[in-house]
Order: structure tokens, then sequence, then C-alpha cells
């Protein structure tokens, strides 16, 4: 993928989010009050898990090990264990028997999940993806595709040529984004043919929290609810240490922190109530751009971004280096005079970044890295890396 497109499909993802807002969700969850009582993986009614804090998916937790999975789209699945009698009642929910066996992601994102879960053996359950082998740097997909258990299945715009190479692929489920596209347009191919699919739109999340919450929905699909549970507050605890440590971080010690990627003379970066903005609030430092209204992605010129950021301690170029022209400078020769260039500060996404996305706390780990390097000495990084001359 070469950057103008990246940059697309940025702009892409933008437009999309309000719309996903509205239609994902929450929107068919019952408390325990209601009808569906929840139950855990063993089936025992009244002691299941519930979504805490993510909102474009609901799961409920019914009897037997059934699970009624609300995805991003509004859609309903019944997720019911292998050996398992498909209750009654649920007539229009697509039906998944669990756990899957042969899965296909249309996002690199989408299989950075399977590895919070922390079971090597999920990657064997992979029978297609649409991100060619050499875009992987994880190696149980590599391995995956060496072996031959892992297609590679060419996706810009799917057309029905397209739906042959996925009907060979025998997946049990797709996962994929209908908030794009390609994604809408897959989807109703699938619907032809009677491939079931998953809408997973996690990237529309508002907090890392809510992020880290979307290795329960995969895990869902491999009957691994009570493992996601205990690693989701596992990593709540790990980011609520950090958080209390970083509070502790004087005014005058918080470095100032500037985030973005130039193009054609625009800056595309994120708002001052954005998830970098909070992530970095937290990590006991200042937002260069704290002022810029909204919540998301805002695009600025590159004169502004000099004149508010040049002097911050820090900058995070939002680009992974194989899509960089070469230089920071080659980008663009004003950040020459950024003084977090001439200081040797500036940071970029590891090439592995979107492969990596689901792991949130190692993600906030490099960023008090990144803002406070005399309290990480030897940290080790792997979501961000230095970007070098």
């Amino acid at each position: 993928m070469n950057l103008k497109r990246w940059i697309a499909l940025l702009l892409t993802v933008v437009l999309a989010a309000a719309l996903l807002t509205a239609c994902g969700g929450k929107n068919n969850a019952q408390d325990n009050d209601g009808e569906s009582q929840p139950a855990d993986s063993t089936g025992e009614a009244g002691q299941g898990f519930h979504i805490k804090n993510a909102s474009n998916f609901d799961i409920q937790y019914l009897a037997d090990g059934v699970k009624l999975l609300t995805d991003s789209a509004g859609r309903e699945l019944l997720l019911t264990p292998e050996g398992t009698a498909v209750p009654t009642g649920y007539e229009d929910a697509v039906k998944v028997s669990t756990p899957i066996k042969r899965a296909m992601f249309t996002s690199t994102t989408h299989v950075g999940f399977l590895e919070s879960l922390e079971d090597a053996g999920l990657y064997g359950s992979i029978a297609a993806l649409t991100t060619e082998e050499s875009q992987w740097s994880n190696q149980a997909v590599l391995d995956g595709f060496a072996s031959g258990q892992i297609t590679y299945v060419a996706q810009d715009t799917w057309t029905a040529g397209d739906l042959e190479a996925v009907i060979t692929a025998a997946p049990d489920l797709v996962f994929l984004d209908t908030s794009r596209e390609e994604g809408m347009a897959l989807a109703g191919m699938l619907d032809q043919v009677g491939i079931p699919y998953v809408a997973a739109s996690e990237w529309s999340e508002s907090g890392s929290e809510a992020y880290l919450e979307w290795m329960k929905f995969f895990a869902a699909f491999y009957n691994l609810d009570e493992k996601a549970d205990s690693l989701y507050d596992a990593g709540l605890s790990r980011l609520e240490d950090l958080y209390t440590q970083m509070a502790s971080i004087p005014e005058n010690e918080r470095p100032v922190v500037a985030f973005g990627m130039v193009f054609g003379g625009v800056v595309y970066t994120q708002a001052g109530n954005s998830t970098i903005a909070k992530q970095l609030e937290r990590a006991g430092a200042v937002y260069a751009l704290k002022d810029l209204e909204g919540e998301g992605a805002v695009q600025i010129g590159m004169e502004e971004f000099l004149d508010k950021c040049k002097d911050a301690d820090v900058l995070i170029y939002d680009s992974l280096p194989q899509y960089m022209m070469g230089t920071l400078l080659d980008e663009d020769p004003l950040f020459a005079e950024f003084k977090a260039y001439q200081n040797g500060r500036v940071f970029t996404m590891d090439n592995g970044y979107y492969m990596k996305s689901a792991q949130v706390v190692e993600k906030f780990e490099d960023i008090v890295a990144i803002c406070h390097p005399e309290l990480e000495e030897n940290h080790q990084f792997t979501i961000y890396q230095p970007l070098g001359e």
C-alpha cells in the first residue's frame, strides 16, 4: 500500500466514524433484569461477563455457553458451541458454530487481537487474509502462508470474480468492516452465497479501555470468553497503575509532544480531545495541539503545524517508515526547524503497528517511554520506534 492510498483510506475511516457510531453498539443489550439471563462459558446462568467500555459491539451470555453477539453493524449472531443444540427464538440471528476453525480476516488489526488472547493455536484458524504475505511481520502468519494453510485473497474493490477465491478458501466466518465501501460490497456478495460474516469496526471506539475490550469480541468466536475477561481486567489494572504513576509528575516536568504526518503540504493530525491527546496527558505530557477542537482526525496547514509545534520537545510522526519517502526532511524540509528534530526526539510507528494494535498496554508503555525516557532507560519499543536519519 503506497502513501497516497494510505491517506485515502485514512480519510474514508474518518468520514465513516460518525455513521458507524450511530448504527453500532449495544442496541440489543439487556441487563440482568431482562428475559435473557447471562451465563459464563460453563453455562451457569447469572454468572457471566459483560462489556464494560466498548460501545460498538455487545455480547449476551445465554445458557449452555451460547452467546448472542451484536456486531458493529447492529446484526445479531448466535454463537453456539459445537455439539450444543441451537436454541429456539433466535431465527433472525446468523448462526455460527464455535470455536470457528476457518476464518477469513480482511484487516491486519483484527488478526492482532488473536495475539492478545495469548493462544498461539488460534493462528491455525486463519484460512484467508486480504493483506499479502510481504506486508506481514508476524511469524505465525508467515508460517501459515509458507505451509499453504493461509490463502491470500486480493482486495481492492470487490467484484463477482473475487468471490471465487473466497469460496475456494471456504471460511466458516469472514471478519470485515462494513463502514468501508469494499466491506459493504463483500458483505453483499457473501449474503448471496450464504457465507456468514461479522462486522468489526474496532477502530471507531473512543479510548484505550474500549479498544482493548475488543479482545472479548474475537474471543467469543473461540470460546475463550473467560480468558479474555481475565486478560482484559489485568490490562486495565496495568493501565491504571501507569496512569497513577504519571499523574504525580509535576507540570514543569511534563514534555510538550506534537503528533501528525504531512502529505502534499497538509498535516494530518488529531484534535485536542482525541484518544492520542488523552493518552499523552495520561502519560505525563502536554499535547502541543490541545487547542484544536474535536475528538478525531483533523487537517491543518504545514505552516500552522510549524507555528504550534516547532518548540515541542517530542514529535511523533504518524506514519509507518515503509510509507515514508526517506528521511523526515524528505517529508518536508520545515521539520529541520523543529526542536524535537534537532534534539533527536522524533518517533514513528513500527512497521508492524497495525498488526500489534491490540497491544494497548504495550502501546501506552511506549508512549510513557517516549515522554519520560529517564523513567524507562532500558525500555524496548514494540509499537513505536525512534525515527533515525
